[in-house]
């Protein structure tokens, strides 16, 4: 048996129903070659189904304060973007794929009743699976076929984490899941708020947590900036002793990205000083690439040509594209005419 792949869906269906291809089976499946990040080992071994290598993968990557020695990304977010990843435009999927990706994850969790990864694993590919059939466009341009389904799988996810809210107590992933599927059921970021802090409390180094609650106060989602912004000031005093002004940048940042775009500093009170602190806090523990083309797509933004030319200089070129707004490569040309206006 190959890959769980799109190609050999087909196959895979037919196996499955005539009971030659076990659940066993699957999780002994290997990759052809090891992958360099948590990411990508978490992606493969689902396309895989090789499901008792992904639970050695969380076992160490759930660990709080496990973070990726270059970017300082978490790695239990790693994990989990990895899973989300089996979709990705380079592996298109189909309805069927995630019918026998919903089935093979929760005949995992039944026969393992007692793994956190399993449960919420399971939770994960039924959310993946409610928003591949409604799609990510507007609520107007949902069918009247789909909105029904995606709400039925969302409820099926937010029940089997319900379900096993005991054994996931100290799993901030639990936390995580639940304000993903909670806010794709309409329950708004007040009454997901307590969630969020209790995730927190379980595990401070789990910074998705903090993205993920910032996405469910939108004003698309029913919040609104002046909600995130108290919450971005909330996030960067309880974590300043620990990351300086990190969290604040890396908030007003998001808040750019997701609703703001090039207007963060004129339609929030984002203070450049304090992003320039918090990308300086952040590069002093992680100087990766992606934060100092954040920093100079930010400092562009500002107008800070210092700031923007000594970020250039250190980048040498290494232009990564998703940090760059949504017209990236014009923008990149403006910012580097702008330094050289110095």
């Amino acid at each position: 048996m190959n890959v769980v792949h799109v190609d050999g869906l087909r196959c895979l269906r037919a196996l499955l129903a005539s009971g030659l291809l076990s659940l066993a089976a699957l999780s002994h499946a290997q990759p052809t070659a090891p992958a360099a990040s948590v990411r990508d080992q978490a992606r493969e071994a689902l396309r895989f189904g090789d499901f008792a290598a992904l639970e050695r993968l969380y076992a160490s990557a759930a660990r709080p304060g496990a973070r990726a020695p270059q970017t300082g990304t978490e790695l239990v977010t790693q994990f989990w973007r990895g899973v989300e990843s089996i979709s990705d435009d380079d592996l298109p999927v189909s309805e069927g794929y995630f019918t026998q990706l919903d089935l093979l994850t929760q005949q995992w969790a039944q026969a393992h009743p007692q793994s956190a990864m399993a449960q919420l694993l399971h939770a994960q590919v039924l959310r993946q699976h409610a928003w591949y059939v409604r799609g990510t466009g507007t609520y107007e341009t949902v069918s009247s076929t789909a909105l029904p389904r995606f709400e039925t799988l969302l409820k099926r996810s937010f029940e089997q984490l319900q379900r096993h809210e005991t054994l996931l107590a100290q799993d901030s992933s639990w936390n995580l899941m639940v304000i993903q599927v909670g806010r794709g059921l309409g329950l708004g970021h007040a009454r997901l708020m307590p969630i969020f802090d209790n995730g927190i409390a379980r595990n401070p180094d789990h910074d998705e947590l903090y993205v993920e609650m910032l996405t469910t106060m939108l004003p698309r989602w029913g919040g609104s900036v002046d909600i995130i912004e108290r919450f971005i000031a909330r996030a960067a005093q309880a974590t300043r002793d620990t990351r300086g002004l990190e969290m604040y940048a890396r908030l007003y940042s998001e808040l750019s990205d997701r609703e703001v775009k090039q207007r963060l500093f004129s339609a929030t009170r984002a203070s450049w000083p304090s992003m320039k602190a918090g990308f300086e806090d952040r590069l002093s523990r992680h100087p990766h690439v992606d934060h100092r083309n954040a920093y100079a797509y930010f400092a562009c933004m500002a107008q800070d040509r210092d700031a923007l030319q000594e970020q250039l200089r250190l980048l040498n070129g290494s232009y990564v594209r998703r940090f760059w707004g949504g017209t990236p490569d014009r923008t990149y040309d403006d910012c580097k005419a702008l330094a050289r206006q110095l």
